[in-house]
């Protein structure tokens, strides 16, 4: 191989891209919705990488890209905490039993409407077992979520991490070194992309650590959070996958 063969294979190396979309309320707003940004997708699958990045368990995101038949090399689940390639889990982060076994006491259970857990692939565990990915707990109010929120993160936050979810009326618990942001990294790692041409969008305060680090945008209806954050805003996927495929 000549010199300028290995300069030419190195530079399209350097300039292939990533996207990674948030699912709910993102990459899905409605039906229509997400057919088109599949359709984009498969047009532009040879020009970059594409990935969900989502807060679903394997089992609750399995049933959305079955039933829409979503093609994506990569998958992050459980807000960072697993990872998928071509189906298969090949990071997965629990959260520690002790720590767990502590929280348990400070999420107020009693006065929950629903909770489950989640491990590598099962999705509705009792929160008693051990080995788990993902703790869900949902509330009667968005006001007593916040409150069981900011008492559970001023005490844990060195061990896990809490996102408000489901209209912020729900908390969801994974290990510290769980979210997207993190994720990302490990795949770029495993794709030789650099930082500079990996783009992300999302809608909720799961996706801000992505956001905020990568070239993010987010969509029009979006958490407070990402609303302080000065970045572009788009309407839908597709018109992201057109912007950066120009």
């Amino acid at each position: 191989m000549l010199k300028d063969d290995i300069i030419y294979l190195r530079n399209d190396v350097a300039m292939k891209k990533m996207l990674v979309s948030d699912y709910d309320d993102t990459f899905y707003i409605n039906d229509d919705d997400i057919l088109k940004n599949i359709e984009l997708v498969d047009e532009y699958r040879n020009q970059m990488v594409f990935m969900i990045a989502t807060g679903r368990s394997y089992f609750d995101y399995n049933n959305k890209k079955n039933k829409y038949n979503i093609k994506s090399e990569y998958v992050i689940l459980n807000h960072g905490a697993t990872i998928l390639k071509n189906d298969e889990i090949i990071y997965n982060i629990e959260i520690d039993n002790k720590i767990k076994n502590e929280l348990i006491y400070d999420l107020k259970i009693e006065n929950s409407e629903k909770i489950f857990a989640c491990s590598k692939k099962e999705s509705r565990l009792n929160i008693e077992c051990n080995n788990l990915t993902k703790i869900h707990i949902k509330y009667p109010s968005k006001e007593y979520a916040l409150e069981i929120y900011n008492y559970i993160f001023k005490k844990y936050s060195n061990y896990l991490n809490f996102f408000l979810v489901s209209d912020r009326t729900a908390i969801e618990i994974v290990s510290k070194q769980a979210n997207k942001k993190n994720g990302i990294l490990k795949i770029m790692k495993l794709e030789n992309i650099d930082k500079e041409n990996v783009y992300t969008v999302g809608d909720g305060d799961t996706d801000y650590e992505m956001l905020s680090y990568f070239n993010g945008y987010k969509m029009e209806k979006s958490s407070i959070k990402l609303q302080e954050l000065e970045l572009p805003k788009v309407r839908s996927v597709s018109e992201l996958i057109k912007i950066i495929n120009k």
